[in-house]
């Protein structure tokens, strides 16, 4: 009943507040014309396991960035730190090992809109059947995406028992391979699509599947304050394993 009541007055404050004309602010899009060093937000589309190339369809809860300008004035550099790429990556349900991972950098061309380059590296934890062996394996990934060239994916293409989307070229596999269109940065809503390939390597094997960490939103957050931002989980996160703890708590990103 308190719940319901909760709700309720929530709703009439929202209510009021747009008759009032004082809607609920929305983060503007990220202006590539502002060299300024700040932070900014980001959010990552989900899509589904089979279908990596959808586009637009589940989007993740905001995770924090931080820009600035590049190696050189013709570029910006945009990082999302270490920890917010664990929490990404855990909350569509990987394993990560702890403090792997780095920062996930972005180099973006403000008068082009094209991507540059987009990197990330980190491990996670795998399960890996042969049979009726089963197997916990360290996997190394290593991201690298860009809005260059289309490529495309290989649908379903198992190896130990992981489910994965082969990387692929169209113009070398032709009617094999779904292909899958960079779309380069929409100033009107700091949206971008860059595609590549994700490598990973374990003792057994070593693939390259189609990357869908590329489809991102970028968005100015002035409310948020530049404090220090440190890799790696919380220590109760850091203890919380998704294979061997089913009762993790996970963020759908967006899913539900």
């Amino acid at each position: 009943m308190m719940l319901e009541r909760i709700k309720t007055g929530l709703i009439r404050i929202a209510v009021g507040l747009v008759l009032l004309g004082v809607a609920p602010v929305s983060a503007e899009p990220l202006d590539v014309n502002d060299p300024t060093p700040r932070w900014i937000e980001v959010r990552f589309e989900i899509s589904p396991e089979e279908e990596p190339g959808s586009l637009d369809r589940h989007w993740s809860e905001p995770r924090r960035a931080r820009v600035e300008l590049g190696s050189s004035p013709a570029v910006l550099r945009i990082e999302i730190p270490a920890v917010e790429v664990e929490a990404q990556f855990r909350s569509t349900g990987a394993d990560t090992i702890p403090g792997s991972f780095t920062e996930f950098i972005w180099v973006l061309d403000p008068v082009t809109g094209h991507v540059l380059a987009a990197e990330v590296r980190g491990e996670v934890r795998e399960e890996l059947s042969l049979g009726p062996f089963h197997a916990y394996a360290q996997v190394e990934i290593s991201v690298e995406m860009n809005t260059a060239r289309v490529v495309g994916y290989r649908p379903n293409q198992g190896i130990f028992g992981v489910n994965t989307n082969r990387f692929c070229k169209p113009a070398i596999d032709e009617g094999q391979c779904v292909p899958v269109a960079p779309i380069r940065f929409d100033p009107t809503r700091g949206y971008v699509n860059a595609v590549g390939m994700v490598r990973a390597a374990s003792p057994l094997a070593e693939i390259r599947a189609f990357s869908p960490l590329g489809e991102v939103e970028f968005s100015e957050r002035p409310n948020w304050i530049p404090d220090e931002v440190v890799s790696g989980p919380s220590r109760g996160e850091a203890l919380c394993s998704h294979i061997f703890e089913q009762s993790c708590p996970t963020d759908l990103g967006g899913k539900l």
